[in-house]
């Protein structure tokens, strides 16, 4: 089936710090300012928090959480010091605290991609069809909620944190890694909907580079859609003899370095799989709880292989590329369908 041409957005990482709530009762999420310290509270007990005034407020900070501060001063008539915990204004006595050192410790985990329950393959091909169902966009906000390496402060590993990727000029090994990766993903979401995995082919690689190759010789990005031309060209100079888009899925960020570390980029593809694997328009992690940002399962179609067609269920040979032009980094999900390779009339040549 035809790759989706539209609602491609161009994604902007957004990477949140979160610390316990300040509460009565039980912790919530709140964004954190800039930390500059932390303090737990001296004896196992709540303590009353204050408004910079000096009044007291109707909150309260429990012993057994540290609380990162964003500033330290004296508050109300009576100067006493305080600090500034959470985003909403909130001080806690100097007296009622003592200073705690901040963890250095890197947390390191695999990035995983699970699909919720309610997330089927009856439903997504509704959803392809322009039909999804309440249930079903239930299913993909959950997915965005819990699959959450993309907002978390932790890595795969310390090599991706000291590695530094030029986003003009990745080196082999690092799309070989970011292609496992992807794939990683991809197939363990796959799994999940009883699918075969998808296979990474040396044709599908050079597939993918050529692609990328077309984007930046044109100067294109994903903010112009798929570069259908150049993906043509690719194809026929690959053997594959296709008139339109048929091979790529497309997510991408704007980023104003050329280089980030690896364990960026991976959080960048990673957010990108999982915005086209839930429908997901925002630019972000923050809008992922408005609905309204629920719209388009055709990259998910085509991920899954559930398009309503006689070879749903198949497999695809894969293959990942990035092009970086602009300040936009483009990235290409290059996978041509099993079908294809075994067609006289698409394949003039393609070795998988």
């Amino acid at each position: 089936m035809k790759k989706s041409k539209f609602a491609i957005a161009v994604v902007n990482i957004i990477f949140l710090i979160t610390i316990p709530g300040i509460t009565i009762g039980e912790a919530e999420q709140v964004t954190a300012a800039i930390v500059k310290g932390y303090v737990k509270v001296k004896k196992k007990k709540k303590v009353r928090l204050y408004k910079i005034s000096g009044k007291h407020s109707n909150f309260y900070a429990v012993s057994k959480y540290k609380y990162p501060y964003s500033a330290k001063k004296k508050i109300g008539k009576k100067k006493r010091a305080a600090y500034k915990i959470g985003n909403n204004s909130h001080w806690i006595l100097a007296k009622d605290v003592k200073v705690v050192k901040k963890s250095t410790k890197r947390v390191y985990t695999q990035a995983k991609m699970k699909l919720p329950k309610g997330y089927t393959k009856t439903e997504l091909l509704l959803a392809y069809q322009g039909k999804p169902s309440k249930n079903f966009i239930n299913a993909s906000m959950q997915g965005m909620k819990t699959n959450d390496f993309s907002r978390l402060k932790v890595s795969e590993s310390k090599a991706d944190d000291a590695t530094q990727v030029d986003l003009n000029q990745l080196t082999p090994k690092q799309i070989a890694d970011l292609t496992a990766f992807s794939l990683r993903l991809i197939n363990e979401a796959r799994s999940n909907l009883n699918l075969a995995p998808w296979v990474e082919s040396n044709g599908t690689r050079k597939l993918a580079a050529d692609i990328a190759l077309e984007y930046t010789k044109n100067n294109k990005t994903i903010k112009d859609s798929h570069y259908v031309p150049g993906i043509i060209r690719a194809c026929h100079a690959n053997g594959l003899n296709l008139d339109d888009n048929f091979v790529e899925d497309m997510a991408g960020f704007y980023n104003i370095s050329p280089t980030m570390s690896m364990t960026e980029l991976k959080k960048s593809v990673y957010f990108g799989l999982k915005q086209m694997i839930f429908g997901y328009v925002g630019s972000g992690e923050e809008e992922r709880s408005d609905r309204s940002y629920y719209q388009e399962w055709e990259h998910a179609g085509d991920l899954f292989n559930i398009q309503g067609s006689l070879h749903d269920g198949d497999y695809n040979y894969y293959g990942f590329s990035i092009s970086h032009n602009d300040n936009i980094c483009s990235m290409h999900f290059i996978s041509v369908p099993t079908y294809v390779v075994k067609s006289k009339k698409y394949n003039n040549g393609f070795q998988p």
